[in-house]
């Protein structure tokens, strides 16, 4: 059929995907928040200290520390001459996108570094974890984005040579959420010239190290006293896959690398991406397989083919002047360079995906994905005219990569190969990973209720609420704004530095009118900055006064996006930008809202006064995206200048994240109105303060009825706390907000707390705001992820008790006991006299206190001194049963993630070892001091001691399919993170001949 021949010649092919650009880097720099890390050949970043744990394999850090030598580490480095020139694994974590080392002394190159919660950042990770890891249902909160720009090698100056040109740009960006971590190095296609640097101490020698990229967990403590090598993960090998970092990648995009870097519950080693199985790596040439293996020749594969079509920027996307091609692929391949760090491995597959992918590249923008130019979407377009986003936009929350172009009312379905019958042409589909509200409704506010729809769910906000259904406010209630700002001014010639100085902002929902208040402002900067109300304007366009046709910005937005604006000054040409990053609702329902302003502005005198002019300014809506541009005047009158006409461009956008699957309509175009502007510097209190009134209307809307009701014009007599509701003519009727009670004229809170008893859950309070009310977990409790209910903080997991103390968890508590034999509160305990120490308690103290080596393994006794009869290895996860000398019983060692025997039940003598189990045994007992031999493979056998059908080495990932004597069967080998062969599905009869052989081999009693 048609359909058939479509999809076969669909997985026939590979599309042409362009390098990375550096345009397409996470945004990074002063504007986007950054710090800068001092210049330098060894400088470690102040502490970065992280809103919410990072897991990283599966220990969870609170801070990180960026360093000159292209390593991002959760410890404080040590000088850099204990691992710059070392390879994996290092003795502390290690996120290395680069290391080398690296010299910024001298303006050679900067480093700058960030942790963030700006939406388009953390949309950018997200879809780059839907691409490479399908199956995960990942949405970070946060991402740690550093940078390294234009870097350059360190040279020995002594030796009068002249200095190289050669410099490096690349970035690491690590995104999280509460249980997992996902990393991505990106490389664009000039940001490597060199791919090495020589050792100072053989500097002479001309002996140049090839830089190391991957990961490591750095050492491993256990029993206090012991410390043993954790896994790490190398991503190159030697200088020609360091130079092919640019070039190829594991997403389908050369210079873009993903991996899954950590997890809350078990994490055994760094997975790297992997799309379906076509690999995303070029091939080398004369590349053989180990005969050893039976993973199929990566010839056998098709790959992707890099190539650039000159591409043209239009409109901010990037075209790549021709419509979507497939290619033939050529044979051969590589697998690149990624090696875990155990033996055995082999490089994983990945598939690129089915559609160009661009990205957008407007720099002090936050990137994202711009959708592809696929000929059908741009047929669409062209018939829709829809409104096309400025040069300057960014698109920050657009649909799914690989997104057909849709009919009006049309969705998507994800349809896998096996759903397809090729015979009918007739496509069997599920809905089963589509996000609904039954898996999501956390994500809507305690206010709002969940929707489901074709493609997805939304939040909407209930009756008397009003939001994005993220986040939702009572109606009519006024709101309050708190913050920070920081940044550097410069006045004049002067730089001046905010340092995190308070902003307060106080709207009265209303009547639209906005007041904001900025204290601890230095004198200078306070008189420069009054003409820059575009500060305070913000928080006047999210509440404004609605004119019919019309919704103010908090309910586009919610309490979370990002404004990016640019004020340019005339004359003078001073240029000023301002970030304002809204990070949601604190307990009290207040907007936190972050802002940064960096750059010129005019020298005012002090003592002058500031005259606003009224304005309007059209606001365009675009998906996820709403852009406006304005020219103002104002006028400065002081007692030496006299009176001074200015006026100033300001240029800006507002990104936030959008739901689309409602498919409601929404406005293109709205015109805001602000009138009695005042703007003042209270010079004794050092307070800079902004007065806005604000309405939101339709473009040109408006008659004489709508602007003369009290209700637009502001001169009704409702309480603040009430909403004025216009009427026929000039009548209008007062409504108390949700929340308040009374004639609308006067309005007093409701006590939600006294009027209702099942508010909050169990082991909370209930605490009574003014319009609202919030919930506080007890102590010992703390608030589950949805928001709405407490849950027992367990004390134990950090171990609070002594080592020789037990801990019990409590309901909102803890206790601590000394162990039997020992006394004291719990949290010292001191051996009782009285009774002599046993084998097993002399031996557990001679190993913890003489250190005899790391890895060592610390014996567990119990109350009475006697050994456990079940043992495990705190450190591998290996357990075994031990007899009351304390010796390993054979045959009881089981792996981690494995039950462990049940070592009270004896021993069954009646069956004697199977072959499986003797090799299994063998392999574990190897060791001199009995450990087993890490990344060694231990065959898995079942309860009958035969093979396990299917076999993993945990250390790596692999899976292999084995017959009954536990020989590997051709063909069955997978990859980390590809759906496993089914073992259990013979490939076909065995015929006479393998029947007779098997026969025979398994006919020994021993296996």
């Amino acid at each position: 059929s048609v359909l058939a021949a479509a999809l076969l010649y669909w997985s026939c092919g590979v599309c042409v995907v362009s390098a990375l650009h550096r345009t397409d880097l996470v945004s990074y720099g002063a504007l986007s928040g950054d710090l800068i890390l001092a210049e330098g050949d060894d400088e470690t970043s102040r502490v970065l200290t992280l809103p919410r744990p990072l897991y990283f394999y599966d220990t969870p850090f609170h801070q990180l520390y960026v360093a000159t030598n292209g390593i991002i580490s959760a410890q404080d480095l040590p000088m850099e001459k204990q691992y710059v020139d070392d390879g994996f694994p290092t003795d502390f974590p290690v996120v290395a996108p680069f290391l080398a080392d690296i010299d910024t002394s001298g303006g050679r190159g900067h480093i700058y570094y960030r942790v963030t919660e700006t939406p388009s950042v953390l949309n950018r990770v997200a879809q780059e974890v839907r691409r490479g890891f399908p199956d995960a249902k990942f949405a970070p909160t946060h991402a740690v984005v550093a940078t390294w720009e234009n870097v350059a090698a360190y040279e020995d100056q002594t030796q009068g040579t002249e200095l190289s040109n050669k410099v490096n740009t690349f970035q690491a960006v690590i995104g999280y959420d509460e249980t997992d971590s996902y990393t991505l190095f990106l490389y664009p296609e000039d940001g490597l010239n060199f791919f090495g640097t020589q050792p100072k101490e053989l500097y002479n020698v001309k002996i140049e190290l090839p830089a190391r990229v991957g990961f490591s967990r750095g050492e491993v403590t256990f029993f206090i006293f012991s410390r043993s090598e954790g896994p790490f993960y190398s991503v190159t090998t030697d200088e020609k896959s360091v130079k092919r970092l640019s070039q190829v990648g594991n997403t389908g995009i050369p210079g873009v690398w993903l991996f899954h870097t950590g997890n809350r519950h078990s994490f055994e080693n760094i997975i790297p991406a992997a799309i379906g199985g076509l690999l995303s790596t070029l091939p080398p040439e004369g590349h053989a397989l180990s005969p050893d293996t039976t993973t199929p020749e990566y010839g056998d594969y098709p790959d992707n083919t890099f190539e650039s079509e000159s591409p043209e920027e239009v409109d901010g996307y990037t075209a790549t002047g021709k419509d979507l091609e497939f290619q033939p692929v050529p044979d051969g391949g590589d697998s690149g360079s990624l090696q875990p760090g155990s033996p055995g491995s082999t490089p994983p597959s990945s598939e690129d995906s089915d559609h160009q992918v661009t990205y957008n590249g407007e720099e002090g923008e936050e990137g994202q994905y711009v959708p592809p130019n696929h000929p059908e979407r741009r047929a669409q377009q062209l018939q829709e005219q829809k409104p096309q986003l400025p040069l300057e936009v960014v698109e920050v929350n657009p649909s799914p990569e690989n997104e057909p172009p849709l009919s009006p009312g049309g969705y998507v379905v994800s349809v896998d190969e096996e759903d397809v019958d090729f015979d009918t042409g007739v496509i069997q589909y599920t809905t089963e990973n589509k996000e609904t509200c039954a898996r999501f409704q956390q994500q809507c506010s305690q206010n709002a209720i969940c929707s489901d729809y074709a493609t997805g769910f939304c939040c909407h906000c209930r009756p008397g609420f009003y939001g994005n259904g993220r986040q939702c406010l009572p109606d009519g209630a006024p709101q309050r704004v708190s913050g920070k700002v920081s940044g550097t001014v410069t006045v004049g010639s002067f730089p001046i530095v905010l340092d995190n100085i308070d902003l307060h902002a106080y709207i009265v929902v209303g009547d639209g009118r906005a007041y904001t208040a900025i204290s601890q402002v230095p004198e200078p900067v306070g008189w420069a900055l009054m003409p820059v109300s575009p500060v305070g304007e913000l928080f006047g366009w999210l509440f404004a006064l609605e004119l019919p046709n019309s919704q103010a910005g908090f309910k586009t937005t919610g309490a979370e996006f990002t404004r990016h604006a640019e004020v340019l000054f005339n004359p003078g040409n001073q240029r000023l930008s301002i970030i304002q990053t809204g990070s949601g609702l604190d307990e009290h329902n207040h907007l936190r809202v972050e802002t940064i302003v960096s750059g010129h502005v005019p020298l005012l005198p002090p003592g002058a006064e500031v005259t606003v002019q009224p304005f309007k300014e059209t606001y365009q809506y675009y998906p996820s995206v709403i852009t406006s541009s304005s020219v103002r005047e104002f006028v400065v009158v002081s007692a030496e200048r006299g009176s001074q006409s200015y006026t100033f461009h300001l240029k800006q956008n507002i990104t936030y994240r959008d739901c689309r699957h409602d498919n409601r309509a929404t406005p293109e175009t709205l015109q805001i109105t602000m009138e009695r502007v005042f703007v003042m510097y209270v010079k004794e209190e050092r307070i800079l303060r902004y007065a806005i009134t604000n309405k939101i209307s339709p473009v040109g809307a408006g008659s004489d009825d709508e602007l003369l009701n009290p209700c637009y014009v502001g001169n009704h007599d409702c309480d603040t706390t009430a909403q004025c509701i216009p009427l026929e003519g000039q009548a209008f009727k007062c409504q108390c907000a949700t929340g308040y009670t009374g004639d609308g004229h006067n309005c007093y809170d409701i006590d939600e707390c006294a009027e209702g008893s099942d508010l909050c859950g169990d082991h909370s309070q209930c605490l009574n705001l003014p319009g609202s009310h919030r919930c506080q977990c007890w102590e010992g409790f703390e608030m589950a992820f949805d928001g709405r209910n407490c849950v027992d903080i367990d004390e134990c997991s950090s171990s609070p008790c002594h080592i020789n103390a037990r801990c019990i968890n409590d309901l909102g508590s803890f206790r601590c006991h000394c162990q039997p034999g020992f006394h004291g509160d719990g949290f010292y305990c001191a051996l009782q006299e009285g009774r002599p120490k046993s084998q097993c308690e002399q031996h557990r103290d001679s190993l913890q206190s003489g250190g005899h080596g790391d890895g060592a393994h610390i014996p567990q006794c119990d109350s009475d001194g006697r050994y456990r009869s079940l043992q495990c290895h705190g450190s591998n996860g290996y357990c075994w049963c031990v007899d009351d000398r304390g010796q390993e019983r054979p045959g009881t060692r089981t792996s981690p993630g494995t039950t462990p025997k049940d070592c009270d039940k004896p021993d069954d003598p009646q069956r004697p070892k199977t072959h499986c189990e003797h090799h299994r045994d063998s392999i574990q007992t190897t060791s001199p001091d009995g450990r087993p031999l890490l990344g060694a493979y231990a065959p898995q056998c079942d309860e009958h001691g035969h093979y396990k059908p299917q076999q993993c080495l945990g250390s790596t990932g692999y899976c292999w399919c084995v017959d009954s004597r536990g020989q590997e069967r051709p063909g069955t080998r997978t990859a980390p993170g590809t759906p496993h062969v089914d073992c259990d599905k013979p490939d076909r009869p065995k015929t006479h001949c393998e029947r007779h052989r098997d026969s025979v081999q398994t006919t020994s009693p021993d296996g």
